[in-house]
């Protein structure tokens, strides 16, 4: 499995000390140069503690940082009014690796859909664990609550279907 991660993504887990999860997903983990640009230089120039977290999983080897050059991007550029430039690369370079979008921009997601993309978001990770047996489903509503006292957006309708599906999760035997 690959995966290729937007700035969210990364930000929000780091921020609430979930970033185990990206040691525990199988698979090659990485980041465009953008992605790498928002979350770890201008996060540590900000002074934010989880650009020193996603730094150290770059350091560790866990994700790796990519550039990403190809006509997909080109063709994508196109919709640079909808997307940032870090949506634009995780989709381009998901799509040729073949990986996992993991996004959070619902816009970003419906893009990926539109080019037969895997996309997911964080949320898709802490249900993974949760399948996984990795974490409780308490911890999950836990982390997912102070993720959104942190800044992470999520409507009242997508929390609601978050804590059902939540709810409804058969762990793997």
């Amino acid at each position: 499995m690959i995966w290729v991660f937007d700035s969210s993504p990364l930000i929000y887990l780091n921020k609430v000390g979930l970033n185990w999860i990206f040691e525990q997903l199988e698979g090659e983990k990485f980041v465009p140069t953008q992605v790498y640009e928002q979350v770890i230089t201008q996060g540590k120039s900000r002074g934010d503690a989880d650009a020193l977290v996603s730094e150290e999983l770059v350091k560790k080897g866990i994700i790796k940082v990519i550039t990403i050059k190809n006509d997909f991007k080109e063709m994508l550029k196109s919709l640079k009014e909808e997307l940032h430039e870090g949506e634009l690369e995780v989709l381009a370079l998901a799509k040729v690796k073949g990986g996992v979008a993991i996004l959070d921009e619902s816009i970003a997601r419906e893009v990926g859909k539109v080019f037969k993309i895997e996309v997911h978001g964080a949320l898709f990770l802490i249900f993974l664990m949760v399948k996984k047996g990795k974490m409780r489903k308490e911890e999950a509503r836990d982390k997912v609550d102070l993720m959104i006292r942190k800044g992470f957006r999520l409507g009242h309708e997508e929390y609601l279907e978050f804590l059902d599906l939540l709810e409804n999760i058969e762990r793997d035997k």
